[in-house]
């Protein structure tokens, strides 16, 4: 009995010793979060180091001809740390007014007196990171700098600027497609395709946590200072960029076509120096309006679409390469209309009785779907394979490899049975279905054709430039050295050529024809396919280059989905393709031959446009160049050779509908509806079409439509 009370009052004594511990524990935890707290708080943050990784200033992305298309513009967040161990309150309390009237200047969110108690309540406070800007500007951030006791030092004042990096595209929405955007997750275009370029290399720095868990420079000195990122010489020109993309817009304005892209590009090199890319808004216009049309997406690279006539370059060039076809064989087309395994396939002017007996360059030149078909068919029809090996020769089946994010992959049938072949794959592959590619692909084929047939890689950056400082140029690449036999290609070039001739036939006869250069090219009509198969809309294209005898540039136009009723490719891609051709021609010194004249010798003479004789004539006189004959009328036509300009009379009736073909919009407009007319445009150019016969009966308030091109 006597042990248990022993044990007892040894447990109560040991279990008294403990609660005192505990007790005097709690109270020392209270006394130091509360007396001691910003003591200890500041011993912590002199402890509570990190060595932080530092961005770099990320490169600069440029045009060709200098212009800045991205760049990093710095942007400061501004705090005071009340902390600062070097801080003089008799001089702050001196300079405060003058602060606080400096910052109300050049931030402008809030006057004197708010600043003013800003920082005195920072002050009374102890805070180590008040908020004074978020996003001070580089030229906001030099001036607060410069301002009262901020100006005499970090250290001295408080006030620390954390800068970060914005990026800016100075020309907008222009080639932004392709420029890219820049983030940290899912960048796109140049600025994700050259990131490692332009990121430059991450720095490190020690800082401190200070309250609120923002992080501070302990002194200006990097551990490894961060080095700034490449800038990226890229090959575009943003001339012609301005041009392609304004003429592209008014064309898919003008016929309300859902999306639209142009590529131009310098045949040696494979250098693009355009490439726009327009996508209709979602949100319908109200009445009265166009709709409006921005670059969302780079449809240039990114869509592989069913390309239609522009495939038959492709696969009448592998009919002359491996299936024995030449240039002159004949193929009897009909009337245009005929059968594959009981599908219809049929040419343009089959509802005109069709073209008959047809070679293979008239086929071309036409472009006739059941001249090539049957072509194909008869070259390969017992071996299909050959035709699939033949295209593979070509290149078509694979990507360009454009340093590019997002290029798409072309869908060509490498082996007979494969994926959804069937019998009929091999006439609808001919004329350009079940096939697809992108708009830039596409062009490849076309610029190989005009650059002798050599394939090049194309490419969107010309250098990389670190201070002014080329550090790396890119030369061209080459992805085929001969796409197909000399005489192949000659054939090929001559087909070209035939199809934009204004003395031909060709399809693209009247797009070129008061152009001072020649073009070669195809015009290409696709029917596009919904979830219901071909349900009457179309996508219209036109790949070529120029000029045809010595070729500088090739581009490629394709425009979808028009809502205006006009799908052709002469008539909706064409134009674009002649405004960016003409602003070349124009701007570009070699293409013209200086002399002491005007006009250099043996240059021909430029194309009018037919129109009032008194404008003509001023013209021509002003320009020095050489006419004959002078109408006895207001109104003129103009046939210009290579030597002169003849201008003939033009007969405009009364009471009659005015003849206008040849004339440009301005003075059909004049005729048109001064005669009472009223009058609906297609499309920019040379009026080639008038829906009203000219010299027909003329009625007032009745409506006219023009379509130029």
């Amino acid at each position: 009995m006597k042990n248990q009370k022993e044990f007892t009052a040894r447990a109560w004594l040991m279990f008294g010793l403990f609660a005192a511990l505990g007790i005097s524990i709690f109270g020392r935890i209270l006394w130091i979060q509360s007396a001691e707290h910003e003591q200890w708080k500041e011993v912590g943050e002199r402890f509570e180091s990190s060595v932080r990784d530092i961005n770099p200033s990320r490169g600069q992305i440029y045009a060709i001809n200098g212009n800045v298309l991205a760049t990093s513009v710095p942007i400061f967040e501004v705090r005071w740390d009340s902390k600062s161990e070097a801080i003089n309150w008799n001089v702050f309390d001196s300079e405060l007014d003058s602060l606080c009237l400096g910052l109300s200047k050049i931030l402008g969110d809030r006057n004197q007196r708010e600043y003013r108690e800003l920082l005195r309540n920072g002050r009374n406070l102890g805070r180590r990171n008040t908020l004074i800007a978020r996003r001070a500007s580089y030229i906001q951030q030099k001036e607060i700098a410069q301002l009262p006791f901020v100006r005499r030092g970090r250290f001295k004042s408080g006030f620390t600027f954390t800068r970060t990096e914005q990026r800016q595209k100075p020309f907008g929405d222009l080639a932004s497609r392709t420029i890219g955007i820049d983030r940290n997750e899912n960048r796109v275009g140049l600025e994700a395709s050259w990131n490692n370029e332009l990121s430059g290399n991450i720095g490190k720095q020690i800082q401190r946590r200070v309250a609120g868990g923002e992080w501070m420079p302990v002194s200006d000195d990097f551990i490894i200072e961060p080095k700034a990122g490449l800038d990226v010489i890229s090959s575009i020109d943003m001339h012609l960029q301005d041009v392609a993309s304004s003429a592209l817009r008014q064309q898919l304005q003008a016929h309300d076509a859902a999306w639209g892209t142009v590529i131009l590009m310098e045949v040696k090199t494979g250098m693009i120096r355009a490439m726009a890319n327009l996508t209709r808004s979602s949100k319908e216009p109200q009445e009265g309006e166009s709709s409006v049309y921005f670059e969302s997406f780079n449809h240039a690279i990114g869509r592989a679409v069913e390309p239609g006539s522009t495939f038959k370059l492709a696969s009448l060039m592998t009919a002359m390469s491996a299936g024995n076809v030449q240039p002159d064989d004949q193929i009897d087309t009909g009337n245009g209309i005929t059968y594959f395994y009981g599908k219809r396939m049929s040419d343009s002017n089959a509802d005109r009785g069709g073209s008959g007996i047809l070679n293979t360059t008239e086929i071309f030149e036409l472009s006739s779907n059941v001249g090539t078909a049957l072509t194909i068919k008869n070259a390969f029809g017992d071996d299909a394979q050959i035709f699939l090996n033949g295209l593979q020769d070509i290149g078509v089946h694979a990507p360009t490899g454009l340093r590019l994010a997002g290029e798409s992959t072309p869908l060509v049938y490498q082996k007979v049975g494969e994926g959804r072949w069937s019998g009929l794959s091999l006439t609808q592959m001919s004329i350009g279905y079940e096939v697809t590619q992108t708009p830039l692909q596409t062009l490849n084929l076309y610029n190989a054709v005009a650059n002798n047939g050599q394939s090049l890689r194309p490419q969107l950056v010309e250098r990389l430039e670190s201070n002014g400082q080329v550090v790396k140029t890119f030369q061209p690449e080459v992805l085929n050295q001969r796409i197909c036999a000399p005489n192949v290609l000659a054939a090929c070039q001559n087909m070209l050529e035939r199809v934009a001739d204004p003395e031909g036939k060709g399809t693209a006869q009247f797009i070129f024809a008061k152009s001072p250069y020649r073009v070669a090219g195809k015009t290409g009509t696709a029917r596009i396919a919904g979830p219901n198969g071909y349900d009457g809309r179309y996508r219209a294209s036109f790949a070529g280059y120029f000029p045809a005898e010595n070729p500088r540039y090739s581009c490629i136009v394709v425009i979808a989905d028009t809502r205006s009723g006009v799908y052709y490719g002469s008539s909706i891609a064409g134009p674009v393709f002649r405004e960016l051709a003409n602003k070349v021609y124009a701007t570009d010194p070699s293409f013209h031959t200086t002399s002491t004249g005007l006009l250099a010798e043996n240059c021909k003479l430029p194309g009018s446009k037919d129109g009032a004789q008194t404008d003509l004539i001023r013209l021509y006189e002003t320009l020095e160049m050489p006419y004959e004959g002078i109408g006895s009328g207001d109104w003129v036509t103009v046939t210009t050779s290579d030597s002169t300009a003849v201008i003939s009379t033009r007969n405009i009736a009364s009471n009659r509908v005015p003849d206008v073909r040849g004339m440009g919009l301005r003075d059909a407009l004049y005729l048109l509806e001064n005669a009472g007319l009223k009058v609906k445009t297609l499309g920019m150019g040379t009026v080639r079409r008038q829906s009203l016969p000219p010299g027909a009966d003329l009625k007032s308030n009745i409506a006219i439509t023009i379509e130029l091109s």
